[in-house]
């Protein structure tokens, strides 16, 4: 599951696709001294697909990135603790207004 800015967390976990996906695809692959071609055709998909991916071009579902994952041994996904803070429910990303008090 990837997270959506307009999701409203909720206490409990979410787990979303980390920043530099494409870096780590790449990595990994070359480190099996595989080309994308080769890497495409083990995981059945094509190879137009995995260069966006890649590239950052497109985001993986979460299918693709199980996949990935299994065959490059990897970790595209991070789980994070969601919290409320208060009794304020949080929309989209956390930010220093959601954590800080202003004294007047």
């Amino acid at each position: 599951m990837i997270a959506s800015p307009k999701k409203e967390l909720e206490e409990g976990e979410e787990t979303i696709l980390v920043d530099n996906y494409g870096k780590i695809i790449i990595e990994a692959r070359k480190k099996r001294n595989l080309t994308r071609e080769e890497f495409s055709k083990k995981i059945n998909e094509k190879e137009s697909v995995i260069r966006r991916v890649e590239t950052g071009e497109m985001r993986p579902n979460d299918a693709l990135v199980e996949k990935i994952e299994r065959f490059l041994e990897i970790k595209l996904k991070m789980t994070y603790e969601k919290t409320l803070i208060g009794k304020k429910k949080l929309k989209g990303k956390l930010t220093l207004g959601d954590v800080v008090e202003l004294k007047e």
